[in-house]
């Protein structure tokens, strides 16, 4: 179903037969790809396919070993990222660039700023400022510091800022990661505006209804390969995702495996909150049951975080009560919480998940180590084969002996989820478990907690930004608003990613 480009295109931005290889290890197999203006194409795979490194060569960030990159019909050899945006081509990561230090407006104008007779125009400066966050509905001071900005705002005004410097052509990474609800069709929008005013669009975004909302071609990178090169009109969402995962991914994304409704008489309740207060929360009441996923559900700054870290005993409770089967709990720490049973999964894996120069084995077994401790010293050999037997399970692939920085973000996320199951919990609170992995492995973190809930009877908390995966493989839905919820439940049988935003819009 791959696409031949057999002619160089007069219009456009094109990566052509590109190779790459890192260490003996190639990772692009002759790839090639095209983005006419006005043009959104969506580029999907999963971690470890090479869009990443793909975009980088585009961006003139890496050289490839072979292949061509022109524009317009011109061959193009960037030695920078700068090379690549003099020549129009303008590239947002999904890790932010922009310098929290500096203004809005001095972000804006970093590199190209104005002057008159030597000095620099600052009222220039903020009138176009001000204009350019008009058009991208970013209610801004151009004077406030970028780095008290939400992440949310600092996602849209990185895009605003590529677009300010003449892109003709512009590549975004993963760019809904950090949003959610209308700020996700904020987005979109922007996307869709962008491109009618000429700007060619190379979407990366593992979120496959919003590619099929904004792109009209559908480019998959598999193991380095273009696997899928079509228009959005002619490939259905399943053959990409078989195409990307195998077609057992696609049966269990389609699963529904679940239990009774939560008025089920024989679903005991293990977490019990009444009036709970905290400096984040104002009023959250709500039961959780054994046996069933409950999906917390709320907009940004709606608490859902703050809950899973007051019941990881991370913030202190001001005001309310919380019962853990059936006894007050208060925990002081993870470690106390562990004790009793509840592990809690960090949503921001590189700031307090991984230590990124451990290997994989030290990194799933840490809050456990002392398992592998053999007459006082910590046995290598035993601590492989423990952590082994939960890796295993959640298929962590890659070289695990290495430091875990050098898997995929996918790889690296199994691997922290080894790690709550190495702790042997009872209560499983997850903060956004499939953030920014791809469509296979969120198939088999979504199949993982329905058979922790289901076949093993845990009781799984699970917070998620995404309405499919709350309304997927949640039994129970309540919606957070301001710090607060009185407990009523939504059933996801009923609901629609649609419905879930609207209700949470409704709350706020």
């Amino acid at each position: 179903m791959t696409s031949a480009m057999d002619m160089p295109r007069a219009r456009g931005l094109e990566a052509r037969n590109v190779v790459m290889s890192y260490s003996g290890v190639t990772v692009l197999k002759g790839v090639s790809i095209a983005v006419e203006p006005g043009e959104v194409v969506g580029l999907v795979g999963h971690n470890g396919a090479g869009k990443s490194t793909l975009m980088r060569v585009i961006a003139g960030a890496i050289r490839p070993d072979s292949g061509t990159v022109t524009v317009d019909g011109a061959g193009a050899t960037f030695a920078s990222p700068i090379e690549a945006l003099d020549a129009g081509i303008a590239t947002v990561y999904q890790e932010l660039s922009l310098l929290p230090n500096l203004t809005v407006m001095q972000n804006v104008f970093l590199g190209s700023e104005k002057t008159r007779g030597g000095f620099l125009s600052r009222e220039t400066m903020r009138r176009e400022t001000r204009a350019l966050l008009g058009r991208f509905g970013l209610d801004l001071d151009p004077d406030e510091n970028v780095g008290i900005l939400p992440v949310a705002t600092r996602q849209l005004l990185e895009i605003a800022v590529a677009t300010h410097r003449d892109a003709r052509y512009l590549m975004l990474d993963e760019p809904t990661t950090s949003l959610e609800g209308k700020q996700v069709d904020q987005l979109l929008d922007i996307v869709r505006s962008l491109a009618a005013d000429g700007i060619g669009i190379i979407l990366v975004d593992h979120k496959l209804e919003e590619l099929y909302a904004v792109a009209s071609r559908i480019v998959a990178l598999v193991d380095g390969e273009v696997r899928i090169d079509a228009k959005v009109a002619d490939i259905g969402r399943d053959e990409v995702v078989a195409a990307i995962a195998g077609d057992e991914a696609v049966e269990l994304l389609r699963r529904r495996d679940r239990v009774p409704r939560a008025s089920d008489p024989d679903a005991a309740v293990t977490i019990e909150i009444t009036g709970l207060r905290t400096d984040a929360l104002t009023s959250v009441d709500l039961r959780a049951r054994a046996g069933r996923v409950l999906g917390i559900y709320g907009l940004v700054g709606s608490g859902r975080t703050e809950l899973l870290r007051t019941l990881v005993g991370l913030d202190p409770v001001r005001a309310g009560s919380v019962r853990l089967f059936g006894s007050l709990y208060s925990p002081r720490s993870p470690d106390a919480a562990r004790r009793s049973g509840v592990v809690y999964l960090t949503e921001e894996r590189k700031v307090d998940g991984i230590v990124p120069q451990l290997d994989s084995s030290v990194n799933a077994m840490l809050p456990v180590l002392r398992r592998a401790y053999v007459r006082g010293l910590l046995s290598r050999r035993a601590l492989r084969t423990q952590a082994a037997v939960y890796m295993d399970r959640l298929k962590v692939r890659g070289d695990r002996s290495g430091p875990i920085a050098s898997l995929s973000g996918g790889n690296q996320q199994k691997v922290l989820l080894a790690r709550v199951l190495a702790q042997e919990p009872h209560v499983l609170l997850l903060d956004e478990p499939t953030k920014g992995v791809d469509l296979g492995v969120k198939a088999d973190i979504h199949e993982m907690i329905r058979q922790l809930a289901h076949r093993e009877g845990l009781t799984v908390v699970l917070v998620s930004s995404e309405e499919e995966e709350i309304c997927d493989v949640s039994d129970d839905v309540i919606v957070m608003s301001n710090g607060a919820t009185d407990g009523s439940l939504l059933d996801p049988h009923t609901l629609t990613p649609a419905s879930l935003r609207h209700a949470a819009w409704a709350a706020a």
